[in-house]
């Protein structure tokens, strides 16, 4: 009576689906190897057909037998052992397919796979259970079976395929919310299992309702399988539509003779080995060529992509408000005997509890995703989108506090060497000339390297702004404006050394830049009397002076009268000390005059 319980569980289909993803994937393999010799080719190409002939041969002669088996052997031990042992054969070939299958593919598409193999290792083991009464004990087994929860529940794994194949092309945080609502519908299935079978089972025992309950609950399995394969063969294209569409056949082939062979289960007619094996076991055999035609697939290829993804949300709370409804209809449309009743409450309120923790993980995760996403989209509206860098609507938000914390520390009397705030902007000599000789996109990627030996120099307190075109800005906090002359030298030279990689008749490229920088508080004795954005300006027209002395130098501004002089900075080392060469500037010093009152 082995095929007893797989007709109840008429899910077996399923394998089929995994077959037609290894066509496409043997295809492409050979495109992205390039295969140039033709004979190896044509090698590879006899192999694999050799191997899908011969599984073909051998489903087809226990196919043969079984056909001939039923018409020629009386019923009795050995039509059961021949007839066990061909379903038996015919489930683990589909077993092993799948496998298979998983073994050479990846990602999304493994995951696939290994839903289907654990679907048929199921049924492999629960067939041997049904082989073990047959055979070894050699009674029929017990109606109810205390297999059939299993056999049932073996069709989640490929409904969840099914299901988690429309999520195919999600982002990884959002697949993690899409696990959780398919986590809903498998308690659902589980509570319409617990609620209309199990009650006849093991709280009062009645095999004609219990027969049923699971027949009308593993047709209702049958539908949905089968809405979910046309959902998915409408929004799919190329091999893996035609692979649902396969799916799809196999599917309502097993279900159609399950359900008379259940009917002649119910009716006691039927025995192992009579005519309702017959359709059963073609059935069985589909699905391992099914699954031999999904090898041909792509593991990860365009054509799985489902081009409307599947309403999984909006199914999974349903399931949740379901179950007063179903509750409601029952209580209403029936009179069961009391321990089942009783029983059932019991059911609906473990399963609302269990949702109801499952809902709360999922809210807990759209909160997060929500705040996620947000931060990437604040990060987003404040960073340059080419180089990384920081931009300006950045430094609006942030240089107001940055600017209040230096003045706090001169206020505190902090130590003299990290409570400046220094401003140090950046401009690439005859950038222009890059961008005319090798276009705008070479262009962009100098700006990107440059950019990126900037932020290797400064320190990660420190923001790297991109200020326009080829001008950056470096706020550099909590710093000591005697070191300025260093810091900006060390930017000089780490911007002057050869780019490569840009253009092939240029292998190398050398880019210069000039500095002008200037500190903030302005007065160090007065830091409240000119504001950082004056300061910015300053370190702009100390640029100016770097560019007018000559470029690839650094340039930096002072209040007149200060300690500290203005001075102009090459990008060479003096020879001599080995320390950056400096020279006075004095004429360009800038005198801050107050307006008349």
């Amino acid at each position: 009576m082995p095929l007893v319980g797989y007709f109840r569980n008429e899910k077996l289909t399923r394998a089929t689906c995994a077959k037609h993803s290894d066509w496409v994937t043997l295809t492409q393999m050979r495109h992205s190897l390039e295969f140039r010799d033709l004979g190896g080719d044509s090698l590879w190409e006899a192999k694999s057909s050799d191997s899908t002939a011969l599984r073909v041969a051998i489903l087809s002669f226990l196919a043969m037998m079984q056909f001939a088996v039923t018409l020629m052997v009386a019923p009795g031990l050995t039509l059961t052992v021949v007839t066990d042992t061909i379903g038996l054969l015919l489930i683990l070939s589909a077993t092993l397919i799948f496998l298979e299958n998983r073994s050479g593919s990846t990602g999304s598409v493994r995951l696939f796979w290994t839903l289907f193999t654990a679907c048929w290792g199921t049924r492999t083991a629960v067939q041997l259970v049904w082989m073990y009464y047959d055979v070894v004990l050699r009674r029929e087994a017990p109606n109810p079976f205390v297999g059939d929860v299993l056999l049932f529940l073996s069709n989640i794994p490929v409904l969840a395929a099914l299901l988690l194949q429309t999520q195919h092309n999600r982002r990884e945080e959002r697949k993690l919310s899409a696990s959780v609502d398919f986590t809903l519908l498998v308690l659902w299935w589980l509570y319409l299992y617990l609620y209309f079978v199990t009650p006849w089972q093991y709280v009062v025992f009645d095999e004609p309702q219990y027969g049923s309950s699971y027949n009308r609950l593993n047709g209702l399995v049958d539908v949905v399988l089968l809405l979910m394969a046309a959902f998915l063969i409408k929004h799919t294209g190329g091999g893996w539509r035609w692979f649902y569409g396969a799916f799809f056949g196999a599917q309502l082939f097993i279900a159609m003779s399950g359900y008379l062979a259940n009917r002649a289960i119910d009716s006691h007619v039927y025995y192992p080995g009579s005519l309702y094996d017959l359709p059963y076991t073609v059935a069985l055999a589909l699905f391992t060529i099914v699954g031999l035609a999904g090898r041909s697939l792509a593991k990860e290829g365009t054509d799985a992509r489902i081009q409307n993804r599947f309403p999984l949300m909006k199914l999974g709370m349903l399931s949740l408000l379901s179950l007063p409804v179903i509750t409601a209809v029952t209580v209403l449309t029936q009179n069961p005997p009391p321990p089942v009743a009783r029983f059932r409450e019991l059911v609906v309120q473990g399963t609302v509890l269990v949702m109801a923790g499952v809902i709360f993980v999922r809210q807990r995760q759209l909160m997060s995703e929500l705040a996620e996403s947000a931060r990437v989209l604040q990060d987003a509206s404040v960073t340059d989108s080419l180089t990384g860098c920081r931009n300006r609507r950045f430094l609006e938000a942030a240089l107001p506090a940055d600017a209040s914390q230096a003045l706090r520390s001169y206020t505190n009397g902090d130590n003299e060497r990290v409570r400046d705030l220094v401003f140090y902007l950046i401009d690439l000599d005859n950038f222009k000339f890059v961008n005319d000789t090798f276009g705008h996109h070479d262009g962009d990627h100098v700006l990107v390297e440059i950019a990126g030996r900037i932020r290797s120099v400064i320190r990660k307190s420190d923001v790297l702004v991109r200020w326009g075109g080829d001008e950056f800005l470096i706020v550099s906090r909590n710093s000591d404006r005697a070191e300025a002359t260093n810091f900006a030298w060390r930017i000089l030279h780490a911007v002057k050394e050869p780019i490569t990689g840009v253009d092939a008749g240029y292998p190398v490229i050398r880019q210069t830049c000039s500095i002008g920088w200037a500190a903030f508080p302005w007065h160090q004795d007065r830091p409240n009397e000119v504001g950082f954005e004056a300061v910015v300006g300053f370190a702009d027209r100390a640029l100016y002076e770097a560019k007018a002395s000559g470029k690839n130098r650094a340039v930096g501004a002072s209040a007149a009268g200060s300690s500290s002089t203005t001075f102009v900075a090459g990008a060479e080392l003096d020879a001599a000390s080995g320390r950056p060469a400096v020279s006075v500037f004095e004429p360009h010093s800038i005198r801050l005059q107050k307006d008349p009152c």
